[in-house]
């Protein structure tokens, strides 16, 4: 269970580094014929968001109950207790210079780098040092975007090297506005 925590702690990480984005114009506003990249532009703030954590082809609920055998009711406290300490440190804002840099203050941390868009504008790359995020972009206009972020790693969750590892998955889905 201690090594769980410690693999999700690790997503939970990636996800104050997110810088976020989108491309498709959507109607929450006239954008113009402004490029994903003229809409990013700006300080955006963290409105929503909305997780989803598999362990292997399990929910993480049912994963605690199944495997780390415990009830389920305490399984659903555990996951809220991750939804709340992950909505803490994602609440906070994130802004896109012209320059294709960017500084983004999350929970108590504050990071920047450089960003760039794919070139059908529907991936955004996050830089910072060594380390990058890569984001999905759902959707943009002047005022609001919306972007979703999936990682997905081998891990030995029972520290078993006779055991196979299994997929720990994570997909964030961020809504933004300026």
């Amino acid at each position: 269970m201690k090594k769980l925590g410690n693999i999700l702690f690790r997503f939970f990480i990636i996800t104050i580094l997110i810088g976020f984005t989108s491309c498709n114009k959507d109607d929450d506003g006239d954008n113009g014929n402004l490029s994903t990249k003229e809409l990013l532009v700006g300080t955006w703030s963290v409105t929503s968001f909305d997780f989803n954590i598999l362990v292997g082809s399990q929910s993480l609920v049912e994963y605690l109950v199944e495997v780390e055998g415990i009830s389920a009711s305490e399984a659903e406290v555990q996951y809220e207790i991750f939804e709340a300490l992950l909505e803490s440190d994602v609440s906070g804002t994130i802004t896109f210079k012209s320059d294709n840099t960017y500084v983004s203050n999350f929970g108590d941390r504050s990071t920047s780098g450089t960003w760039s868009l794919s070139a059908d504008e529907k991936t955004l790359t996050l830089i910072e040092g060594t380390d990058s995020t890569v984001m999905t972009i759902n959707s943009i206009s002047n005022t609001t975007w919306s972007a979703t972020i999936s990682e997905s790693s081998p891990e030995d969750l029972d520290d078993d090297p006779q055991t196979p590892d299994v997929v720990l998955s994570v997909e964030i889905i961020l809504t933004l506005t300026k």
